[in-house]
């Protein structure tokens, strides 16, 4: 009786190919055991498992594949919560505390963009400063000259100027584009006594109907008055400033945005 010989262990490559000639090139599981040397039982058992193989292979690649968009998706929907956030100059509330924000600095460290957003938010530090020292040297002033009652907390409606309404049309004011340069004063009644006076839709007054005219007044020539303040002048610097930054921080975020698939890795991505 001839003595058996033992045929080495198939390699994968091996049956890979081996059932690449069966699906591409039609040989049949006879056939190919010939021609490599194998029985048919082993042909068989060797090319289902390589198949097998493959639709493993495909199914991680599924699985994998879903994994990255939605990764994808995650981080281009944090850069646009960002891009739809820079228009008022700001960062959305609470942002940073996104895990995608630590996620987007790990795959893009590089990128000025970060550079640009720590420029921004010093900007709007000195612009909360110069504001501040603005609304002092306001209320200083309204309570120097102004020729009626300041009020601060109103309840009911009750005549005087109102030192809060004041400040905030004059920060309406200052950043007006231009700024300093439209001033809008009204009025509207409140009873056939007391008559509302607004500036820049802020209720900045109530006062009788014969002193009207020296509400609008006196509001008008504060507003002028703050427009040559050094406060001003140092606003428009920093706000001009703020301007180029933000500009330069949504040039970034388009080129994140629309690339749709974004460098590097973070901690979070599925490979």
């Amino acid at each position: 009786m001839p003595k058996r010989i033992k045929r080495p262990l198939v390699k994968r490559s091996e049956r890979r190919d081996w059932l690449r000639r069966l699906e591409e090139e039609g040989q049949s599981v006879s056939e190919l055991a010939k021609t490599v040397g194998y029985d048919v039982r082993t042909v068989k058992k060797q090319t289902e498992m390589a198949h097998q193989e493959r639709e493993g292979r495909e199914a991680r690649f599924f699985v994998l594949r879903q994994a990255l968009e939605k990764h994808y998706t995650d981080l281009l929907s944090l850069a646009e919560k960002l891009d739809s956030g820079i228009t008022q100059s700001s960062l959305p509330m609470g942002i940073k505390s996104d895990r995608m924000w630590a996620a987007l600095h790990e795959h893009l460290p590089r990128s000025p963009l970060w550079k640009l957003i720590d420029k921004m938010e010093r900007l709007n530090d000195e612009v909360r400063d110069i504001e501040k020292s603005a609304e002092l040297r306001l209320l200083e002033k309204v309570t120097k000259e102004s020729p009626f009652k300041v009020v601060s907390r109103p309840g009911v409606p009750e005549p005087g100027l109102y030192d809060k309404a004041l400040i905030g049309a004059m920060n309406y004011h200052l950043h007006a584009n231009p700024p300093c340069e439209l001033l809008n004063i009204d009025t509207s009644s409140i009873s056939e006594s007391l008559t509302t006076v607004k500036c820049e839709g802020f209720p900045c007054a109530v006062v009788p109907l014969d002193q009207v005219d020296k509400a609008k007044e006196f509001i008008a020539g504060l507003m002028t008055e703050v427009c040559q303040w050094p406060e001003y002048e140092e606003l428009k610097r920093v706000l001009s400033q703020r301007a180029n930054v933000t500009e330069a921080m949504g040039d970034e975020l388009a080129i994140i945005i629309l690339r749709r698939v974004i460098p590097g890795r973070c901690k979070y991505c599925p490979v």
